[in-house]
């Protein structure tokens, strides 16, 4: 690529970075692979170190991590056991702004180990620590950041915080919304949402989705290779608290009891970290055609994708669709496997409007005739080896990551001559 302008240094902030195995450090790989491409940028990185706690190594994510001048690693020290206990006795609030705190309060040592001083901040979160640490650096440092948030922070659906705790957080998203230049949204639901919170801010909101990154087609053939005749339904992705894989098993479960020569033609494969209380739901449906096959690597999850004939997404089951902003990363991927998505959302929120984009079928958490119906079709173009109505060919570009990391180079080269 060109270099049009003289060097620019980048601090890229983010404790999700690969080769970590978590949604949001694939994310954030993809968004740097095509950003140290441009030779004029670059890029020093701070992260945690290996490993980080529920973000174990994937050696097919190191080459994302090819490329970066300066690696500064954060030693967290991190006790899953002191979580559980943490999380069990409800201690979240004593804990800010999430399990990763110690990040941001080593930002003093970070200042002296930076060999060179940045032109400009990029900070990625999720988890939340990332953009404190982000924000101390800026205070420090007096050049511009660009803030990045893949979920909303204080009004968090999720989170469900509520008064003290409430208020400390949505502080610190003031604060940091205020400190930062621009502010980098994953939805649209989640911009509409922010410019209605803080309409002083609208001038610095942006638009940068979750993306795709073509890979290579001639990938080694998956593990788990297609049985003839089956229609293959597969899932991958973490399951935990209310994202439940029984909203898919229920409609099986009823399916089979109504035709029990399906488990012939079907079979159904989950791919992913499943929590104590989800695991339980395989246990309880326990169909002979359904397998969780525990976590895979990156590389081994896209494999599985090209082997299914429909994918599924299940969202968290969030009943306003102004508060169900997540655009959940595994749509990208499973938009390169080009093939036909079943999501499980709630309508109009941000998966909702993704589909709009795609082919495939879009039913609410229990609406189980629906889901039965739609995996009865898919069986039946199978049989009927309707061919197209199991492919996804058609690829929306604005979630193409060269696309928007060119995008954010341009911000970049703005925000740095501009200051």
């Amino acid at each position: 690529m060109k270099e049009d302008y003289p060097t620019i240094n980048v601090l890229f902030v983010s404790i999700s970075f690969p080769p970590k195995s978590d949604a949001e450090a694939i994310q954030t790989a993809k968004y740097f692979h095509y950003l140290q491409q441009y030779k004029d940028l670059h890029i020093d990185v701070l992260t945690s170190t290996l490993p980080t706690l529920y973000m174990p190594f994937d050696s097919d994510l190191e080459p994302y991590a090819r490329g970066l001048r300066q690696l500064i690693s954060i030693s967290l020290k991190e006790n899953k056991y002191i979580n559980f206990l943490r999380n069990r006795l409800r201690l979240e609030g004593f804990v800010f702004p999430d399990g990763r705190l110690a990040f941001h309060k080593q930002h003093k040592s970070v200042l002296k180990r930076l060999k060179t001083k940045p032109h400009i901040i990029y900070s990625r979160s999720h988890p939340i620590s990332s953009t404190i640490m982000a924000y101390k650096l800026k205070r420090e440092l007096q050049v511009p950041w660009i803030l990045h948030m893949s979920d909303p922070w204080a009004d968090c659906p999720l989170e469900k915080r509520k008064g003290a705790n409430y208020k400390k957080h949505n502080k610190w998203e003031r604060m940091c919304f205020e400190a930062a230049d621009i502010i980098s949204l994953t939805s649209l639901h989640t911009i509409t949402f922010y410019q209605k919170k803080y309409p002083e801010f609208h001038h610095k909101i942006r638009f940068f989705p979750n993306v795709y990154k073509y890979v290579n087609e001639e990938i080694m053939p998956p593990k788990y290779s297609p049985t003839d005749g089956k229609l293959r339904i597969v899932y991958t992705g973490g399951l935990a608290y209310d994202r439940s894989p029984g909203y898919l098993l229920e409609p099986l479960s009823e399916l089979y009891k109504e035709y029990p020569s399906i488990a012939n033609n079907l079979e159904v494969i989950f791919a992913g970290d499943v929590d104590r209380r989800n695991r339980a739901a395989f246990q309880q449906y326990s169909l002979p055609f359904v397998r969780w096959v525990g976590k895979v690597p990156y590389q081994e999850s896209l494999r599985l994708q090209r082997s299914a004939h429909y994918l599924v997404i299940i969202d968290s089951p969030i009943a306003d669709p102004s508060l169900s902003m997540f655009f959940p990363s595994k749509l990208l991927d499973y938009m390169m496997a080009k093939k036909r998505i079943l999501a499980i959302t709630t309508p109009g929120s941000a998966s909702y409007q993704v589909m709009r984009d795609l082919k495939g079928d879009v039913c609410r958490h229990g609406e189980t005739e629906k889901i039965k119906q739609s995996i009865w079709n898919a069986m039946s173009a199978l049989a009927n080896k309707e061919t197209e109505y199991l492919q996804n060919d058609a690829l929306p570009k604005k979630y193409e990551a060269s696309n928007n990391a060119e995008r954010l180079y341009a911000l970049i080269k703005q925000l740095v001559h501009v200051s």
